[in-house]
């Protein structure tokens, strides 16, 4: 593969993270609530680690919500109207945001909070 088409690749990567904040409410909050998170770590001076679990729950939230707002795009775009199926596929996309969400709270709490407790 010619490096132009890495680059091209790359570029429409770049283009669909910008319309996925630009469009969707989630995030936005995804984007305060990982620079809340990356703040607060560089406050609490947190080990390679720390960065490392952080970063991984971080990304695991990021990549399903993203997944889950495309799932939702398609099946809108498949079928418009309401369809039980439909329902039990944008279901199971939102919940695995879900999954991801809590794995993230939690480790973000055995990391953050004995730091923060400590002071």
């Amino acid at each position: 593969m010619s490096v132009q088409k890495r680059f091209f690749g790359i570029r429409h990567a770049f283009n669909g993270l910008g319309l996925f904040l630009r469009s969707e409410s989630n995030g936005r909050i995804h984007t305060l609530a990982t620079l809340a998170v990356i703040a607060l770590a560089a406050w609490l001076g947190c080990s390679a680690i720390e960065w490392a679990m952080l970063a991984l729950v971080i990304a695991m939230v990021w990549i399903t919500e993203m997944l889950n707002t495309a799932i939702e795009k398609i099946m809108d775009y498949v079928q418009p109207d309401i369809h039980p199926k439909v329902k039990w596929i944008k279901d199971v996309s939102a919940g695995a945001v879900l999954v991801a969400a809590i794995a993230a709270i939690i480790t973000g709490a055995l990391v953050l909070l004995p730091k923060l407790m400590a002071l």
